[in-house]
């Protein structure tokens, strides 16, 4: 899918260490929205450990953009490029996506990030309770407690959390894989 004249979320690569300060300018400079991930983390110094917040996804940050605003948005200090396909161009995240990693950061549940590669897929699956209810993916292994994952295809990457197998309840699954939620 390509960019078009609706506004539509893409991922940026950021330089190391610069998603804060992109995000920040794309929404002070472009006024375009921008969403940057992050969740707390427990960070140790040799005299003292600290709660600090850093991104989910290290050196990405999301845009909400036309294809008009490329060039604007390519100009900001710190953006490297974006995520795109060989052909198809500039990859376009789906709403949802964006609405699931929202809810995965909003959560005050410890957050993992996974390459897509390391999940196996399963049985297809409903939370039925808890924060994340309602929610769909894939079961990847049997046990009682695990990891909840939601998939950002675009990205080839997992978010995941930790999740009791007591609140999935199986479903049919759909004709064709959907951009979704697996479980680890």
């Amino acid at each position: 899918m390509a960019l078009t004249q609706q506004p539509q979320w893409v991922a940026a690569y950021t330089s190391p260490r610069a998603e804060k300060i992109v995000t920040e300018r794309i929404a002070n400079e472009l006024q375009l929205e921008s969403y940057l991930p992050l969740h707390r983390v427990l960070r140790k110094w040799s005299d003292r450990t600290k709660s600090v917040q850093v991104p989910l996804i290290p050196s990405y940050t999301f845009i909400k953009m036309r294809e008009c605003d490329l060039w604007r948005v390519r100009d900001i200090k710190g953006i490297c490029g974006f995520v795109s396909f060989r052909s198809t161009g500039i990859a376009v995240i789906p709403e949802q996506d964006i609405f699931n990693i929202r809810r995965l950061a909003d959560s005050m549940e410890e957050i993992h990030l996974h390459n897509a590669d390391q999940l196996r897929v399963g049985a297809y699956v409903r939370v039925i309770g808890g924060e994340f209810e309602g929610m769909t993916g894939y079961i990847t292994s049997d046990d009682h407690a695990g990891n909840f994952a939601i998939e950002v295809a675009d990205l080839n990457i997992y978010l995941s959390v930790t999740i009791h197998q007591d609140l999935l309840q199986a479903i049919e699954p759909p004709k064709a894989k959907p951009v979704g939620l697996l479980y680890k």
